[in-house]
């Protein structure tokens, strides 16, 4: 550019100065006297060099226009806490069982039993973790999830939630491992997370509902590992295809909380399907979008509202419901999937592919394209439904979706060490060793 301008100012300084006009004939070149003749050559280049840079942006915009980048969306990842093992301080098989038939099993599953000595259990997951089932009360486990989290350029964990209940084995379980390990962990490694509530979903008291809701925000809101947006504590509710809440409670839930501990980001799983006049459609009831107070509607899955799994169906769907939501005022936040196969656990099953990663690219552009102003991974590591990106001996890459995540994440992905061996699967621990998977 400097080039062209310096040429240009020697040109017309040649051409121009001192001279007079003297004649001007069709057809012929336009020239001044003497030796002040500037050709039709020249003046052709005079031209184009003006026109060039007329049209060619200056610098200072070239580097507005570089700095201007897109919007990146906030990525959140589903994150369980409901395992437990023999030798973790669950006590016993938690959540790696399945105790009825499957469709691939005709009885319940025995993790107990090893496949494949001397490391593959028969677990209720199509797949099977890099480092072998785990407790989620394990400090070593939830660091190298945090950890890998951070690598692959994950911004927070919504970690599911169901508080103090009792049916939990142990009782009360998830609420135990978010406080003893979970946050702990996260305030250590400089990460957020925050609670994706199912308690307005299966606690029957509405009244009880309302009371944890408002006890754990003031509880846990504080920590420097709890995620906030526009300076207000998030919180995550679950609610399944029909829904518990109506959209009144749901309202009379957020009032309640709001009154005890202030202004709240709320996102709300409220995400549904149905047949419209030109196919399939989301949509969110119109009651729950009238709640001034809810910032962001959510949906946990797509395989729970719609089977599909390839760009050109989802594109069009999440565009539409993306601008419908925030049409309404609201953020929206679109779940991504790298594959779903219940086989373990269910007797009628449904399997969406992999592809290789080609399904979670093509949710995640799908998303990107509608304007999601959050990207919802389910899930890290919901194993019964085999739904995770964490890190599974199963695939060739064991950390094939991380690297898928950290390339739209725009980042290199590193993975961090593996956990110290001897916090792993006893059956685990010779495996890995012989492998030598740790530095890969």
């Amino acid at each position: 550019m400097q080039f062209l301008k310096a040429k240009l100012k020697s040109i017309m300084k040649t051409e121009f100065i001192s001279r007079t006009p003297s004649r001007i004939k069709a057809g012929k070149e336009f020239c001044f006297s003497e030796k002040g003749a500037i050709t039709m050559r020249n003046l052709f280049v005079i031209l184009a060099m003006i026109l060039y840079l007329a049209l060619t942006p200056s610098h200072a915009q070239v580097s507005a226009t570089t700095k201007a980048k897109p919007r990146r969306p906030i990525v959140v990842a589903n994150y369980y806490t409901w395992y437990t093992t023999p030798w973790g301080a669950g006590g016993q098989w938690g959540h790696w069982a399945c105790n009825k038939p499957s469709e691939i099993l005709p009885r319940a599953s025995d993790p107990n039993i090893l496949l494949f000595p001397p490391a593959i259990r028969e677990i209720c997951s199509a797949v099977y973790p890099l480092v072998g089932p785990y407790d989620s009360m394990n400090k070593d486990i939830v660091r190298w999830h945090i950890r890998l989290a951070k690598a692959a350029g994950i911004d927070a964990f919504m970690v599911d939630w169901w508080g103090p209940a009792t049916w939990q084995k142990p009782s009360g379980w998830t609420h135990d491992v978010f406080v003893k390990t979970i946050l702990p962990i996260a305030e250590e490694e400089n990460f957020k997370v925050f609670l994706f509530d199912e308690t307005p979903q299966f606690v029957d008291d509405f009244e009880t509902i309302k009371k944890w809701t408002a006890q754990y925000l003031k509880q846990f809101k504080n920590s420097p590992a709890w995620f906030h947006i526009d300076n207000k504590p998030v919180w995550a509710v679950y609610q399944l295809w029909e829904g518990k809440l109506t959209a009144a409670q749901g309202k009379e839930l957020i009032e309640h909380v709001e009154k005890e501990v202030g202004p709240v980001y709320w996102i709300v799983d409220k995400m549904r399907g149905r047949m419209g006049e030109n196919g399939f459609e989301l949509f969110t009831p119109n009651d729950w979008l009238a709640i001034p107070q809810i910032d962001c509607i959510m949906g946990y899955a797509m395989f729970s509202t719609w089977r599909m799994h390839e760009y050109k169906e989802i594109a069009p769907v999440y565009k539409k419901y993306a601008e419908t939501i925030h049409n309404a005022g609201k953020k929206v936040m679109l779940p991504v999937h790298p594959g779903h196969d219940n086989r373990k656990i269910a007797e009628k099953s449904y399997v969406m592919p992999r592809r290789n990663g080609q399904t979670l690219k093509d949710f995640w552009r799908a998303a990107l394209e509608a304007g999601a102003d959050f990207i919802e991974i389910t899930s890290w590591n919901e194993w019964p439904e085999s739904t995770v990106v964490e890190p599974a001996l199963t695939w060739a890459d064991p950390y094939l979706y991380l690297k898928i995540i950290s390339a739209f994440q725009g980042k290199k992905f590193k993975a961090p060490p593996l956990p110290p061996f001897e916090s792993l699967d006893p059956a685990m621990q010779e495996y890995l060793q012989a492998k030598d998977i740790r530095n890969q």
